[in-house]
């Protein structure tokens, strides 16, 4: 399951709960402006500066242009 951990006012998270939608039928959205979600994400060492940042059944992808990045390339192998 994909896993966006962001905010409610980050575009680039609208657009990421968009194409998760699309190519993956669900995914989970975590507002890090809730403490345990925001510690959550800190604890994994990942940057909270750059949102989103997306995972992948606990495998960090990163960021929105590297989720699309990664979907591509998964694509390119079928």
């Amino acid at each position: 399951m994909i896993v966006i951990y962001g905010t409610r006012s980050c575009a680039f998270c609208d657009k990421a709960k968009k194409y998760a939608e699309k190519w993956y039928g669900e995914y989970k959205f975590l507002d890090i402006g809730i403490e345990k979600y925001y510690n959550i994400l800190r604890e994994q060492n990942v940057s909270t500066n750059i949102l989103p940042q997306i995972f992948e059944d606990d495998n960090y992808i990163g960021t929105y242009y590297d989720f699309i990045k990664s979907n591509q390339y998964r694509m390119s192998e079928l």
